[in-house]
């Protein structure tokens, strides 16, 4: 792996690449390298962002307008969120693997308008209400879930409700894999309901996209997903899950697979202390 286009950045971060250049050489870290700088490299305003770096290196200073310009070459505030986030794999990668709770530090989701405010709160009070009315007992762990949907040669956003039982998840730590526990696809009903599409709706509209005409569905999702951190932080700030089900239980809030996002989100919005090592594991984190 060739990381000569990203010494200069690597080195502002103050990662030693003399340091990892064993851990680069390792055959075992090479897919995950090379997957994560691919994911960085495709960022649309990442060339862009490079060039801007270097103009400012130039000038000796950093002026009112370069730090606009960077932002609107990131595609905004989400599009940010989502380089950073390729940069946190690739540095974990090339380092021999990232850390949680330094991750997990480094990451605050935001909402930024009053669009992002609205959506919140909307999402919140429908958390409350969707888990409230889940039949089952004896539930053990929640989960809200993102993915695009497309029927009809049509674009439709599914925003989603799950949840997992202690008698099935007893069942999938029986296997002796204990990772199974946290795998949604396993649980007693990973698709309970979904939100309804006006809430959905009117916050596309507010941040201006158009479903048939998505420049990056992936920002669209990651954008999603941190709105849902926050409306799941603030119901365990209410103690909801303490005050209906007898205990804090986790939320997972994922896309449409696990990683090691999937890992931060979760500790974000829950606290560490509800997952196991085998949940980092499922989700790429290193023991």
């Amino acid at each position: 792996m060739d990381l000569s286009g990203f010494s200069g950045l690597l080195k502002n971060f103050g990662v030693d690449l003399d340091a990892v250049q064993e851990a680069i050489n390792n055959p075992e870290t090479q897919e995950q390298i090379a997957a994560c700088q691919q994911e960085l490299t495709q960022n649309p305003g990442f060339s862009d962002m490079m060039g801007k770096l270097d103009g400012i290196a130039a000038q000796g200073g950093i002026m009112p307008d370069d730090i606009d310009g960077m932002i609107e070459s990131l595609g905004g505030m989400g599009g940010i969120s989502n380089m950073l986030g390729s940069m946190g794999s690739l540095f974990g990668a090339v380092t021999g693997g990232n850390d949680i709770d330094s991750t997990v530090s480094d990451y605050e989701p935001e909402a930024y308008d009053a669009g992002d405010r609205a959506f919140v709160t909307e999402l919140k009070a429908w958390l409350k209400d969707t888990a409230a009315d889940i039949p089952a007992e004896n539930v053990s762990m929640l989960s809200v879930g993102y993915h695009l949907a497309k029927p009809d040669e049509t674009v439709r956003g599914e925003l989603y409700l799950g949840y997992n039982t202690a008698e099935t998840d007893a069942e999938n730590c029986s296997n002796g894999h204990a990772d199974e526990r946290w795998n949604i696809a396993l649980w007693t009903d990973n698709r309970f309901r979904l939100l309804d599409e006006e809430p959905l709706t009117d916050w596309y509209e507010s941040q201006g996209y158009d479903l048939q005409e998505l420049d990056d569905e992936n920002e669209l999702r990651e954008r999603i997903c941190d709105l849902a951190v926050l409306a799941v932080r603030a119901l365990h700030q209410e103690k909801f899950t303490e005050q209906h089900f007898g205990k804090k239980l986790p939320f997972i809030v994922a896309g449409c697979e696990y990683n090691e996002k999937t890992a931060v989100r979760a500790v974000k919005a829950n606290g560490k202390e509800l997952f196991d090592q085998a949940f980092f594991t499922f989700c790429g984190f290193e023991k």
